[in-house]
């Protein structure tokens, strides 16, 4: 959401690589699409029998999820290599689109994490020790909190810019800026 809130507060639609009405609705269904994966894969490693079929079920549930972030950090690049080259606007589009990467990439090593974590299964050396759930999970998703926290995307204006009287997202942090 925030993608699509950023490309459409200044203007340049046109630089961005699927239709602006369509980037909500892609990702979110790629997420969608990754959780139920991921969850019959689950679902399944109760079944006696099944666990090698649940866990490359849940495995490819966690492969659709880095395709569709790794498709989704294109899709911010190529809006930023469009924007550089022509800006539409002189607003500091940058100042939410690097925090955008960074939490991008940083749920992008978590779901790395995640694949490596169920490949290697219940015996295997990530679940049999605490430090590499910390390292690639928790400080990754603390991280992320950190970021928001700091450039959270609320500061993004609805309609004809960063500089239009009503913004999108948390009332709270209006107060905050």
């Amino acid at each position: 959401m925030v993608l699509g809130r950023l490309i459409r507060s200044v203007n340049a639609e046109k630089y961005s690589l699927i239709r602006i009405t369509r980037v909500t609705k892609v990702f979110v269904t790629g997420d969608i699409l990754s959780f139920l994966v991921q969850g019959q894969g689950s679902g399944l490693m109760a079944t006696d029998g099944l666990e090698n079929i649940a866990k490359a079920i849940v495995i490819i549930g966690l492969m659709i999820q880095i395709i569709m972030f790794g498709f989704f950090i294109v899709v911010a690049t190529v809006f930023e290599k469009r924007m550089k080259r022509a800006p539409t606007s002189q607003a500091p589009y940058t100042h939410h689109l690097y925090p955008l990467y960074a939490v991008s990439w940083l749920i992008m090593l978590r779901s790395i994490f995640r694949v490596f974590e169920y490949a290697l299964g219940q015996k295997g050396y990530l679940l049999a020790h605490e430090w590499p759930l910390f390292v690639f999970d928790a400080v990754p998703m603390s991280a992320v909190m950190v970021v928001w926290g700091y450039w959270h995307p609320g500061t993004l204006k609805a309609e004809g810019g960063l500089g239009a009287q009503q913004e999108v997202g948390m009332g709270w942090y209006r107060s905050m800026a």
